[in-house]
C-alpha cells in the first residue's frame, strides 16, 4: 500500500514540475505597434504668408488609450490586448498634420509651441479611429474635424469635417492602419485646398 502511495505522490510531483516548466517556458504574446504614416506631396508655388501654430488635436475619450479599437456594431467597442498605437492618437495625428503642413509649404512658418505670436491656429478633433468588423468584411473608419482660426480674433476661417470608411481586403491590423492613412492624406489635402481658396492663394 505504501509503495502505491509513494508512486502516486511521485507522479503528482512530476506532473506539477512538468506543468510549471511548461508555464514558465511559454512565450508571452507578441505586441504589435502601429503608426499612421504617408509621405506628403510638396505643392510648389502656393504658400500662405504667415505663421501657423498647430495645436494638439482633441480626441474623444474612448480613443485616449494606446490600444487599437474595433467594433462589431455602433453600440459596442473592444480593445486589442496585443495591438497598440506607437503613440497616443492625439499626438500621432497632430504630428502627421504638422509634417504635412511643413512638407507642402502651406504656410511660410510653422510652430507647435506658443513661443512666438502666430497669425493662424490650426487644430481639430478626432471623433473616430475604428476597425469595423462586419461578418467577413473589415473596414477602416476615420472621422475628424479640422479647423483654421485667426489667432488675433479667434475667428474661425475654415472648417473641414469628414466621416469615411474604407474596405480592407487583407484582414490584418496593419492594413487597417494603412487605409486610415490613405483617407487622412486625401482629407488633409481637401482641407488645405479650402485654405488656399479662402485666402485667395493661386
Amino acid at each position: 500500500m505504501k509503495k502505491y502511495l509513494l508512486l502516486i505522490i511521485f507522479i503528482a510531483a512530476f506532473a506539477g514540475i512538468a506543468s510549471s516548466c511548461s508555464l514558465f517556458g511559454s512565450k508571452a504574446p507578441i505586441r504589435h505597434y502601429y503608426q499612421i504614416y504617408y509621405k506628403p506631396k510638396p505643392i510648389l508655388g502656393r504658400q500662405v504668408s504667415g505663421t501657423v501654430r498647430i495645436r494638439t488635436f482633441d480626441v474623444d475619450k474612448i480613443y485616449r488609450r494606446h490600444n487599437l479599437l474595433f467594433r462589431t456594431s455602433p453600440y459596442e467597442v473592444f480593445y486589442y490586448n496585443t495591438h497598440f498605437w506607437a503613440s497616443r492618437p492625439a499626438d500621432m495625428i497632430t504630428d502627421l498634420v504638422a509634417a504635412h503642413v511643413k512638407e507642402t509649404g502651406l504656410f511660410s512658418d510653422v510652430i507647435m509651441q506658443l513661443d512666438r505670436r502666430p497669425d493662424y491656429v490650426m487644430t481639430g478633433r478626432i471623433r473616430a479611429l475604428d476597425e469595423i468588423d462586419s461578418d467577413d468584411i473589415w473596414f477602416a473608419r476615420v472621422s475628424m474635424i479640422f479647423e483654421l482660426k485667426d489667432y488675433r480674433t479667434d475667428r474661425t476661417i475654415i472648417t473641414h469635417s469628414f466621416d469615411r470608411r474604407k474596405e480592407v481586403h487583407n484582414q490584418r491590423q496593419v492594413y487597417v492602419v494603412r487605409a486610415m492613412g490613405e483617407m487622412l492624406e486625401e482629407e488633409i489635402e481637401k482641407f488645405f485646398n479650402k485654405i488656399y481658396e479662402k485666402l485667395n492663394i493661386d
